[in-house]
């Protein structure tokens, strides 16, 4: 039993599904990487997935297209950011306070969608809303263990990967990158430097929204052709720990964002063992915790070797 579930954890399905989870949480994290990047303050990163999960059902409900449903979703987002960066940088509103309405109201938001749209409670499926359809790429056929990893997978999917590699060469390899990580480090000498820092945060913020509504669309386009209440199920605060950890790096983000996806993969493929569910549910959560960990043993053991060589 032992060993088939170790070869279960190391199996190309268990990869394949870990690649294709793994698609919101890129694409979200890596948005906002900006936003954490100029300090915004903004957590609310649930509240945009869940609301881009909506509208892009909607929008693809209304249209019959899976593109238009994404770019309806990524407006979502703009919206929800031009709310939040008028409360917060124009009426100088706490950023935690609007980030926890943001995401307290978001599921009842939704929910109160959800009934006046399509009159239902709970969930809605119906194939008028169209998903993307998934891209056969012929020549993996001849390795099976890459086929079954990389191949059948929807364009978003191969977006994310390189929207994370996008990201961390605008970061750290332009001009702009390098003025935005400095509005983040500090924004005083930023603005006597002639930089605006509103201007650069609002951008910021912008790259977030868009992003984080995208990721949403994800969810109710990659096949289900669905909307559920709480659909996004915590990946947003997935999203926000993975930003965290990896320090608003797009690279180290995207791999901690990857690590995620894999233990919610394990959660799908233990499922056929009859393993309680409230522990499978458990399990990404219980990998950031683990995460948090071994970087708190880091931070630990860095301040440690700092004050031995002070002593």
């Amino acid at each position: 039993m032992f060993n088939e579930i170790l070869a279960t954890c190391f199996s190309s399905v268990t990869f394949a599904a870990a690649i294709r989870l793994s698609c919101p949480l890129i694409i979200g994290s890596v948005g906002g990487c900006f936003n954490e990047k100029t300090s915004t303050g903004n957590l609310s990163y649930e509240c945009f997935m869940l609301v881009g999960a909506f509208f892009g059902a909607y929008g693809s409900f209304i249209s019959g297209n899976p593109l238009i449903g994404s770019m309806v979703a990524m407006l979502s987002g703009v919206v929800l950011a031009v709310i939040y960066g008028v409360l917060v940088y124009h009426l100088s509103c706490n950023p935690m306070i609007v980030s926890l309405a943001y995401n307290t109201g978001a599921w009842a938001m939704t929910t109160l969608l959800l009934v006046n749209v399509w009159g239902v409670r709970g969930f809605y499926t119906d194939p008028a809303i169209v998903s993307y359809k998934v891209m056969d790429w012929a020549f993996l056929e001849k390795y099976p263990v890459l086929d079954t990893i990389f191949n059948n997978n929807i364009g978003l999917v191969y977006f994310a990967y390189i929207f994370a590699a996008a990201g961390y060469i605008v970061m750290y390899k332009t001009p702009f990158g390098l003025r935005l990580r400095g509005v983040g480090i500090n924004p005083k000498a930023s603005e006597a430097a002639g930089i605006s820092v509103l201007k650069y945060r609002w951008i910021c913020l912008l790259i977030m929204g868009m992003s984080m509504g995208l990721a949403g669309s994800y969810m109710p386009l990659s096949g289900l052709s669905m909307f559920s209440e709480n659909m996004t199920r915590g990946r947003g605060f997935l999203c926000l720990t993975s930003i965290l950890v990896g320090k608003g790096n797009p690279f180290k983000t995207t791999l901690v964002a990857i690590l995620f996806a894999y233990a919610s993969s394990l959660t799908l493929v233990f499922s056929t063992y009859n393993l309680p569910t409230q522990i499978l549910n458990m399990l990404p959560y219980l990998m950031v915790l683990l995460v948090l960990f071994i970087a708190g043993l880091r931070s630990y053991k860095g301040t440690v070797d700092i004050a031995n060589d002070t002593i």
